[in-house]
């Protein structure tokens, strides 16, 4: 450690950061550990903070209206209880029980979901092939502890690309999901604190004007959003490539239209150009039949193509910054699912079901770097990617992955990593806390109901307006308040960090709950998250 009580390490991420880049994780934990005890220097006399380093198991209501919560040798009493448990593991479904069982009898290795900084990779041989199930962010940071954390090294090409020089200790990757392609890389930052794009058409007014019956129909949310991200690409797009046209006048034309397509039309954007809303979801959905091996090729001229895009920044590149319109539109999104905006059919089976994956396909992606990084794994052969419809199984004492659907190509690994966190969900979490609470009557999860049918969303319930715990009675615990990912489902992208300037609804919450537990007027108008 060094003087200032930071790691080397944490040193030199800050030294290299640029005003553009994306902070690693190791450098956003120690900005937040550094705010929090700035916090705690700057709090007032009469406040006292102590904390406690140990799991809490269990929580109790007293008579008195006070709360009672034990942890493992010890019990403490207070007047009120806030609970931020962030993400936590989940007891193994059938089919993670089956593999994980499959592993032990047949002395393999099965890394079940979980936060891959917790994941123990020390007993994947080199140059072993293992085989890892997913593609989101979980994957890039697996494939990067396995590379440069092995001792690789990224080489800059004289034509801006990058070269991988393997150590010599990393396993062959054998990666894949169902949809056969990495997320869609984030932009390069060119936006100023608190900048975002403002929604043109997902508006309250046209949202209102839009509804039938109160409910806006998924396939109009939808529609309003595409509309918003197609104002961005094509304004960029005519700067871009087109500086015959002026974006200025497209954009007064493209809003002003009653069907703006037509103003699309009319500009004469080159096909390769155009907007495709159903490509951008599924870049591959022509290819039917391919080897693994071609499918490399195929894999690696998407991620040059969206790299350099993304390079571009999220001022400059169309797609980049027409993807950035899901991230500058959280706040107006979570409004939508906070209003119930949205029928509950639409919500639980369009919204939960396809809207959240496709956003986090297309903007919950890793910075640029990492997608570059990837092209040159490829390169190397030490990843590859599976053609899309990746399935795995137990086979032959081996566990064994292909794509029928694409391929006739198989691969077997006596590791299996599933590369994706637990999701949040009040049945069946591992977390001793939640499933004390759920065991004694204290929190319940939330239901809807949708087509006469019951739908459980996993989501931990609470009185929307004050995220006070609903006991299974449905009665809101005055002195209990939970908030954050365990309400995922209930609220919208709870994980995502707070982004500054914005008003960001995770602050007015915390803003909110302080002010309840002190009996002092908040802002209003608050967004709970």
């Amino acid at each position: 450690m060094t003087a200032h009580g930071y790691s080397n390490q944490i040193i030199e991420a800050a030294a290299n950061l640029d005003s553009k880049d994306y902070a690693p994780r190791i450098l956003y934990g120690a900005y937040i550990k550094w705010f929090y005890d700035e916090l705690i220097k700057l709090q007032p006399v009469e406040v006292a903070t102590t904390i406690h380093e140990d799991q809490v198991t269990a929580l109790s209501r007293n008579s008195d209206g006070s709360v009672t919560i034990q942890t493992r040798d010890k019990a403490f009493t207070f007047d009120k209880v806030v609970m931020s448990l962030g993400q936590q593991d989940n007891y193994l479904n059938n089919r993670e029980q089956g593999l994980a069982q499959y592993a032990e009898d047949n002395h393999l290795r099965y890394l079940a979901p979980t936060h891959p900084g917790d994941a123990d990779l020390s007993g994947i041989p080199a140059g072993e092939d293992i085989i890892i199930r997913g593609l989101g962010l979980s994957f890039n940071d697996y494939i990067s502890e396995l590379t440069l954390g092995r001792g690789g090294q990224f080489m800059h090409n004289p034509d801006g690309s990058l070269s991988y020089q393997p150590s010599g200790r990393e396993p062959r990757i054998i990666a894949g999901s169902r949809r056969g392609i990495p997320y869609y890389p984030k932009a390069i930052s060119e936006k100023g604190y608190g900048e975002q794009v403002q929604p043109v058409f997902l508006t309250d007014t046209k949202m209102n004007a839009a509804s039938v019956n109160g409910k806006l129909p998924y396939n109009t949310f939808i529609d309003l959003l595409k509309l918003d991200m197609e104002l961005v690409y094509y304004s960029l797009m005519i700067n871009d490539r087109y500086p015959s046209k002026s974006a200025t006048e497209f954009k007064k034309q493209f809003i002003a239209a009653d069907n703006p397509e037509t103003v699309v039309d009319a500009y004469g954007f080159e096909e390769e150009d155009r907007f495709d809303w159903d490509y951008i979801l599924d870049p591959f959905k022509d290819v039917q039949i391919i080897s693994t091996q071609n499918y490399q090729s195929i894999i690696l001229n998407w991620l040059n193509n969206v790299t350099a895009d993304a390079n571009k920044g999220s001022k400059t590149g169309p797609l980049g910054a027409a993807l950035e319109v899901l991230r500058d539109f959280r706040t107006p999104i979570r409004k939508l699912v906070a209003k119930g905006r949205l029928s509950n059919d639409d919500y639980i089976n369009r919204f939960l079901k396809q809207f959240n994956s496709d956003n986090n396909f297309l903007s919950i992606g890793a910075p640029a770097l990492r997608s570059e990084q990837l092209s040159a794994l490829i390169r190397s052969g030490i990843v590859i990617i599976l053609a899309p419809g990746m399935e795995v199984k137990g086979e032959n004492g081996w566990f064994e992955t292909a794509s029928p659907k694409r391929n006739t190509d198989k691969f077997k690994s006596a590791t299996l990593l599933e590369a994706r966190v637990p999701k949040p969900d009040l049945t069946i979490t591992a977390n001793p806390l939640l499933e004390n609470l759920a065991e004694n009557g204290l929190a319940r999860p939330r239901i809807l109901q949708a087509d006469q049918t019951e739908f459980q969303l996993g989501a931990v319930d609470v009185d929307p307006k004050t995220d006070q715990l609903l006991t299974k009675a449905g009665n809101a615990e005055d002195n209990l308040y939970i908030w954050g990912v365990p309400l995922e489902g209930l609220r919208y992208l709870t994980s995502a960090s707070p982004r500054p300037g914005v008003d960001d609804p995770a602050l007015q919450t915390a803003d909110k709950i302080a002010a309840e537990i002190l009996g002092l007027p908040s802002a209003g108008n608050m967004l709970m998250n």
